[in-house]
């Protein structure tokens, strides 16, 4: 195998005149550079990354934590800031959760173990483990998906208040009287407090109108369903359903199918994210449309700058929504 040495011999330079042109050290002349990479070809030399990292600091590793990799917003997540990653010369080391809050921490406290120059968090809560483990971070870490900047760190969110508002006005709008919502599990700030806070604030707005229920379940097709069998039970008059996600609201929608409901009609759903299922569903699911690859450019952005040591000029970015018009309201 070839030697710092053979590269230095052949290119009639010294080692450190090589090694400085390998790690792309100042001082340097190009016609030196050109010789010595040259005769790096030639002697087919192969740099070890490791001790370069070690030297430099740099492992030009960022590491990304979701809660699933199956999800369509985290499908277009992971496409918007591995674009960005790349042209920064960034290589994404992912690891999925599996909607664990205990993971989340274990995979910040890995990923420092690897070294890794930045993190990015899709985070599913906020609570006093997970700041202290981020504030405990070597490597900055960047927020998606929840609010972080409370506590100093960066945060790109959704505008999760204001899309719950909407729902409310939009079911109204629809003649909705009897309006509940269908979340996740209440440790989840932005998915179901702020967009089930949303919606009340519009209903609240309406004068007499309140929420008639407000239920917990999971980020699924069959809790969706599960949950809108036992809403039909318990409130038979509800003709307006908000769901936190729109597969969510597809498990309602079967539900209510199956009740022989008229969905769109006798019942209005909506939903958030605008997945592809909702499209093809029948009736077709009225929804919001959540740009999650900005969301995942901008984290990766803000993060680039963190790691660069930039002054942060924002404690979180908030990324607007478009109202998508179906079928089912």
């Amino acid at each position: 195998m070839a030697s710092l040495h053979d590269v230095a011999q052949l290119a009639g330079v010294s080692k450190s005149t090589v090694s400085r042109v390998i790690n792309n050290e100042y001082g340097v002349k190009e016609a030196t550079k050109i010789k010595v990479m040259k005769a790096v070809e030639e002697v087919g030399y192969v740099v070890n990354q490791v001790a370069k990292d070690l030297k430099s600091q740099k492992t030009n590793l960022v590491g990304v934590i979701v809660p699933r990799v199956s999800s369509h917003a985290t499908a277009q997540g992971i496409d918007g800031l591995s674009r960005i990653f790349e042209w920064a010369g960034k290589q994404v080391l992912l690891a999925s959760t599996q909607q664990s809050n205990e993971r989340e921490i274990e995979y910040i406290q890995l990923f420092n173990q690897k070294r890794v120059e930045g993190i990015v968090l899709y985070a599913t809560h906020i609570d006093a483990d997970l700041v202290k483990a981020i504030s405990q971070s070597q490597a900055p870490v960047v927020l998606v998906g929840q609010d972080g900047s409370l506590f100093n760190i960066p945060s790109v969110v959704h505008d999760d208040l204001r899309v719950g508002f909407e729902a409310g006005n939009r079911l109204m709008a629809a003649g909705c009287e009897q309006i509940g919502f269908i979340g996740v599990a209440d440790s989840d700030l932005a998915v179901d407090k702020l967009r089930s806070d949303g919606l009340i604030q519009a209903l609240n707005m309406a004068g007499s109108k309140t929420l008639l229920f407000h239920n917990h379940g999971e980020f699924s097709i069959d809790s969706g369903y599960a949950n809108m069998k036992q809403i039909l039970q318990e409130h038979p008059s509800v003709d307006g359903v908000f769901c936190a996600t729109d597969r969510i609201a597809v498990g309602a929608i079967k539900a209510l199918q199956e009740a022989g409901i008229e969905v769109g009609q006798q019942v209005k759903v909506l939903g958030v994210g605008n997945d592809e299922l909702g499209y093809i569903n029948s009736p077709s699911l009225s929804t919001f449309n959540y740009a999650f690859d900005k969301a995942g450019e901008s984290g990766a952005k803000m993060l680039l700058e963190l790691i660069e040591g930039k002054p942060q000029v924002m404690s979180k970015l908030v990324l607007t929504f478009q109202n998508v018009d179906r079928e089912t309201c």
